[in-house]
């Protein structure tokens, strides 16, 4: 079975918010942001996809 990126990780499809009346920009490299798959928050960074993975890979792995 194929891996289908579209899928959220409980099986349904994860829903994007268009956040580009916003105005966001990354807080490491500074390029657009145009879609999130949550709500921002004002009191919070938002990364780009590219940055958000680099620092996803920074933490090791994941415990459970």
């Amino acid at each position: 079975m194929a891996f289908d990126q579209s899928r959220g990780g409980f099986g349904g499809p994860r829903q994007m918010v268009d956040v580009t009346a916003l105005d966001l920009k990354c807080a490491e490299c500074n390029v657009e942001i145009t879609e999130l798959p949550f709500e921002p928050s004002q009191d919070r960074p938002v990364y780009c996809r590219d940055c958000n993975r680099a620092r996803r890979k920074n933490f090791g792995p994941r415990r459970f």
